[in-house]
């Protein structure tokens, strides 16, 4: 009898706790119609989309081509950036931008993951390299292949639609 008190009381105080938990995603019946139409309209013929609320943005996560791609939209349905996730493949790159890479600082450092960038105003990519004894850093490049930004890569370096160079 004890331990099915025990039990009784583990479970409950489990249920409670789970459904406390909030990992900021929206489902579908969340996030505005105008959103959704405007995601369409960008991007026709998606499937499987998930969407989450990340920093007030309504983001839009699905696999396009076999690639893992985030489509940010704004709470007036706007398309403020897409972000494609090239893995390790610096073939993926444009020429310009593989060659200064190539040809830079960090040349002989491992590439952990790239992602491609794409708003309105601009393209760029994000190449992250990491090396034994050294910190991880991200680098931002133009597709022209200049270096817009060197940083130290953060655990919580989520690139948002307002970032600036």
């Amino acid at each position: 009898m004890k331990t099915r008190m025990i039990n009784f009381w583990f479970v409950l105080c489990s249920v409670v706790i789970l459904s406390a938990c909030s990992d900021d995603d929206d489902n579908l019946s969340n996030v505005p119609a105008s959103v959704q139409t405007a995601l369409e309209a960008k991007y026709p013929a998606v499937s499987n989309v998930e969407w989450e609320k990340k920093s007030g943005y309504y983001v839009a996560e699905f696999r396009n081509n076999g690639v893992e791609t985030e489509v940010w939209f704004d709470s007036s349905a706007v398309w403020c950036m897409t972000e494609t996730d090239l893995r390790t493949n610096l073939t993926e790159l444009p020429g310009l931008v593989q060659t200064a890479f190539q040809t830079g600082q960090y040349a002989d450092w491992t590439v952990d993951d790239i992602d491609k960038y794409e708003r309105p105003d601009r393209i760029f990519y994000l190449i992250e390299v990491e090396k034994a004894g050294q910190q991880d850093r991200n680098l931002f490049y133009a597709e022209d292949g200049t270096l817009l930004k060197d940083e130290v890569d953060t655990t919580n370096d989520e690139v948002l639609p307002t970032i600036g160079f």
